[in-house]
């Protein structure tokens, strides 16, 4: 993760997919993403909130037990700003505030996303 300004500034990505390019061209560094708001929808793994949680800034509960009906509204009500510069999404929403999981059902995935969207959006403008 990039910080700056005591908030989140950004994301550092491996390119995976260079481990498929021929050798003479495979060195290369890791790539940082700067910008205003981190979106972080990466599933059960949470990987930027793992991330931050590493850096002894945010502390993720886990998931907990499968409540298809309670997850589903808890998922969506959760999503939001986590961290200055975070928001969090999906399954991340769950591992991070230790909520249910949601079992096969994917509506609250999708407007757990929407709701990102919508939190994001405000937060540009107030910045503004």
């Amino acid at each position: 993760v990039l910080r700056e300004n005591n908030r989140l500034a950004g994301v550092v990505v491996n390119w995976t997919p260079v481990q498929a390019l021929p050798r003479q061209i495979t060195c290369v560094d890791p790539i940082a993403l700067s910008c205003r708001w981190v979106i972080d929808a990466t599933g059960h793994e949470a990987s930027v909130c793992r991330s931050l949680e590493k850096r002894g800034l945010l502390k993720t509960r886990g998931e907990g037990g499968m409540w298809v009906t309670q997850s589903e509204d808890l998922l969506v009500e959760h999503t939001g700003v986590a961290h200055p510069g975070l928001i969090v999404a999906g399954m991340a929403v769950c591992t991070l505030y230790g909520l249910p999981r949601m079992g096969p059902t994917f509506g609250a995935m999708l407007l757990s996303g929407q709701r990102a969207a919508q939190v994001a959006i405000e937060q540009l403008k107030k910045e503004r």
